[in-house]
């Protein structure tokens, strides 16, 4: 339980200062509520005797004590009570719907708060960080587990307004008549605390089926659509929706659990609440000597506070559940959190970014690299040199760490020893980025928006300054154009989800257009033309070596006799 406290103060770390005066206004917000409530149930008592016996008004002290008591005696007693009483309790509800709104709008903003900073420390961590991860746990974070963190926090700001609330009805039930007060307080806790301790065992291991079960049905869903023609083909469909439906009843069996013990404890109190205000009719039979208006009018109060008092405890019930239900989400996203780079270190570097100049060459000199301690070395001792505006490539057979030294050059890795001068200044943390805003990358597998062919040359979200023809002549030296011309909307054909309706060559050479487009000092082409035949192929390399002034990295395993390089590095 501790560990879970922690974990829960550590979001609240993460507030800005706006956010926690807005906490603190939402506190005092809930004291008024209070306040408005002990009023409302403290002028039942003279509001019951008045209507009841109007002779006994004088027997209240505080009528007495008015200012305005003269005045008073010259009105309809029962009117003014009764319009008084009512008027405090429209007052307080509609205060307390304010408080609800104003709750609500609070409770939104945290994990949309948290959510975009986990995004952008995910999206500007470290690429071997990021590597590491798997996907789908990640999405599953920043999507749909954001609504359960959520919940958590609605669900504690309306059990600290209950919590105030409640304090403030049973001091005044204190000041009433202390014994009663007394028995409302701990029989309230009491059950509860019998009721949390009870299932608090199945509640921890609840959270932790749906915490991982959330993470394996995006998984699951990810990975059948990412391969929906070998599934088609192996007719594997049956196998893939029983596996689903696994997952799917493990979820939606856990989030039952949770609403069950969310609501079912409140039935069972209010009928331990009904047996404790007979006890208490009795008791007062007793104590208050058989005066019936009296014991009328302190009923109705105890009745009408243990109709506020109900809610107020299954609300801070609901917050307890909700707490160590999803206590393995809080869980999950502070060790997420922590274990990015954050925000403020790559803040840091754009903010000192050094100039870096490129004009005579690109040295790797004596570089190692594993991805951890005990890995085997993915390359031992290398040295590349590149020359400004030269074409060179590196091949060798797949795993020989072609691409992971493509990765050091391009920044995204550092090496573990030796390191990188571009015209003898030292690749660091401080002109990383500018180096990396030379760079146009052609990976492998192009993504692609899904959106229209000329947003994805583009691949900008400014639609502003749209040049038109740039764009055709990025995809006449990539050998597109002529084919998006025998398209009927031409430039404005939308390529589907991950440009499926696109074969992989096309969707490569939109990827090299994009690369062109963006007008970069070096293109690198990670297996970037494997897709293409030896014809177009060819063609769109030519195209690239007839481009001046750009250093142009290529990385292949395949047959490079057909293909002209200034330079050839055998990995």
């Amino acid at each position: 339980m501790k560990l879970k406290i922690i974990n829960f103060l550590k979001l609240f770390s993460l507030f800005e200062m706006e956010q926690k005066n807005k906490f603190f206004i939402l506190i005092f917000y809930m004291i008024i509520y209070s306040l408005l409530e002990i009023i409302s149930i403290g002028l039942l008592i003279p509001f019951v005797t008045i209507i009841l016996s109007p002779e006994r008004v004088l027997d209240f002290q505080f009528i007495n004590d008015l200012f305005f008591y003269e005045k008073l005696m010259e009105i309809n007693l029962q009117v003014f009570f009764t319009l008084s009483f009512i008027a405090t309790v429209l007052i307080s509800n509609m205060f307390r719907i304010f408080v609800v709104y104003k709750v609500g709008i609070f409770a939104k903003s945290i994990p949309l708060k948290l959510s975009i900073e986990l995004y952008k420390n995910i999206i500007t961590s470290k690429y071997k960080d990021f590597k590491k991860r798997n996907s789908s746990e990640l999405i599953s974070l920043v999507t749909d587990k954001m609504d359960s963190l959520q919940h958590v926090f609605t669900a504690l700001l309306n059990a600290t307004a209950s919590l105030i609330t409640s304090i403030g009805i049973i001091a005044f039930l204190l000041f009433l008549n202390y014994k009663i007060a007394i028995i409302c307080f701990v029989g309230g806790t009491l059950i509860y605390s019998i009721i949390g301790y009870v299932i608090k065992k199945t509640l921890n291991k609840n959270s932790i089926i749906l915490r991982y079960s959330s993470i394996n049905r995006i998984k699951h869903v990810s990975e059948t659509f990412g391969s929906i023609k070998q599934i088609m083909l192996e007719h594997k469909e049956n196998l893939l929706t029983k596996i689903f439906q696994h997952q799917e009843k493990n979820y939606r069996k856990a989030q039952f659990i949770h609403s069950f013990f969310n609501s079912s404890p409140r039935f069972v109190v209010e009928a331990f609440g009904i047996i404790l205000i007979s006890a208490i009719i009795l008791f007062l039979s007793v104590d208050l000597k058989g005066d019936g208006l009296l014991i009328i009018a302190t009923v109705g109060v105890i009745a009408y506070a243990f109709q506020k008092l109900l809610p107020n405890f299954n609300t801070i019930y609901t917050f307890y559940v909700s707490f160590i239900n999803y206590s393995s989400f809080v869980e999950e996203f502070v060790a997420n959190f922590d274990s990015f780079e954050t925000t403020k270190i790559e803040t840091k570097y754009a903010e000192n970014n050094k100039s870096i100049i490129f004009t005579d060459k690109i040295e790797l000199n004596n570089i190692s690299f594993k991805y951890n301690l005990n890995d085997k070395e993915i390359i031992k001792s290398k040295y590349i040199e590149i020359k400004k505006g030269s074409k060179v490539c590196f091949i060798g057979e797949t795993g020989s760490g072609k691409s992971t030294c493509l990765d050091i050059l391009m920044g995204l890795l550092k090496p573990t020893k030796g390191f990188i001068k571009i015209d003898g200044n030292l690749l660091t943390d401080e002109n990383i980025k500018v180096w990396q805003n030379k760079i146009s990358h052609v990976p492998q597998d192009i993504f692609l928006l899904d959106a229209t062919i000329r947003e994805n040359i583009m691949f900008n979200f400014n639609q502003d300054n749209i040049d038109i023809e740039e764009i055709i002549e990025s995809a006449k030296i990539a050998e597109i154009h002529d084919f998006i011309n025998t398209l009927p909307e031409k430039y404005e054909t939308k390529v589907g989800e991950k440009g499926a309706l696109l074969s992989g060559g096309q969707r490569q050479r939109i990827g090299i257009a994009r690369a062109i487009y963006q007008k970069k000092e070096i293109l690198t082409l990670d297996e970037a033309t494997n897709a293409l035949d030896d014809k177009t192929e060819k063609k769109v390399l030519n195209n690239l070596n007839n481009l001046k002034g750009i250093t142009i990295i290529q990385i292949t395993h395949g047959d490079i006799s057909n293909l002209n390089f200034d330079k050839i590095f055998n990995f």
